[in-house]
């Protein structure tokens, strides 16, 4: 089942980090990866030695500029992180993940943040869930290679004893690039309608608004309907 989840690293910013997470992949059986704007070269000297034979791992991993275009085929996007967030997203634990990817029509993406300051709010608002680490509430943060190995390990164990919990197994969700474009249409109309009265917190309420439509677990064909309620909606 590991075959249609990936691991995504946003703005990593050690190459150490990228070969280290590489080789934690591997260990569990993890092997499609995507990186976004790392703060060096895929190349880097680096990166290789620390992935200790996890290369293909590296070789064939995508990057992209942009998280938004590197989700733009998952179904589901799951960000995790252990910091307290504006952004407030429903929680999915390690058994439901599970459950989530047993439907292999579901196409999941695990997003990583940057080694400083994990993810921001922006990246946040994209996302469908939020998976944590359990670990000392007095000093939860870890290295981004360690979250990878400790969460790829965690569903490693579960799936060797897999159960359902959480159904998704009876809907298709839409795909991201189906979302955004939904994002994008929408926002469009709302800055037409003078929706957002103070320009300065106008980041701020989109995010919020993006956070009410993911939530929702929409189909494609419930994407392709509020798309359409949009583009007909006159000033």
């Amino acid at each position: 089942m590991q075959k249609n989840v990936e691991i995504i690293l946003v703005h990593t910013q050690l190459p150490e980090n990228l070969g280290s997470s590489a080789r934690g992949m591997l260990n569990f059986e993890f092997e499609k990866l995507r990186v976004v704007k790392p703060k060096f070269d895929m190349d880097n000297e680096k990166i290789i030695p620390v992935s200790a034979g996890a290369d293909k791992v590296i070789r064939t991993a995508r990057s992209f500029e942009k998280l938004s275009d590197a989700i733009k085929d998952f179904n589901f996007v799951i960000a995790t992180t252990n910091r307290s967030r504006a952004i407030k997203k429903k929680e999915i634990k390690v058994k439901d993940f599970v459950s989530l990817i047993s439907n292999r029509k579901n196409k999941v993406a695990l997003i990583f943040g940057p080694e400083q300051s994990g993810l921001d709010n922006e990246s946040i608002s994209l996302c469908d869930y939020i998976l944590k680490i359990d670990s000392n509430p007095r000093f939860s943060s870890l290295n981004v290679s360690q979250a990878v190995t400790v969460i790829c390990n965690q569903i490693f164990e579960k799936l060797k004893n897999k159960k359902k919990s959480m159904n998704f197994q009876k809907k298709e969700i839409a795909k991201k690039s189906e979302l955004i474009l939904f994002y994008e249409i929408l926002e469009k109309k709302l800055e037409l309608t003078n929706f957002f009265k103070v320009e300065e917190r106008k980041k701020i309420i989109f995010q919020k608004i993006k956070n009410i439509f993911s939530k929702s677990e929409l189909s494609s064909i419930e994407v392709k309907i509020l798309i359409s309620i949009i583009k007909n909606i006159k000033k």
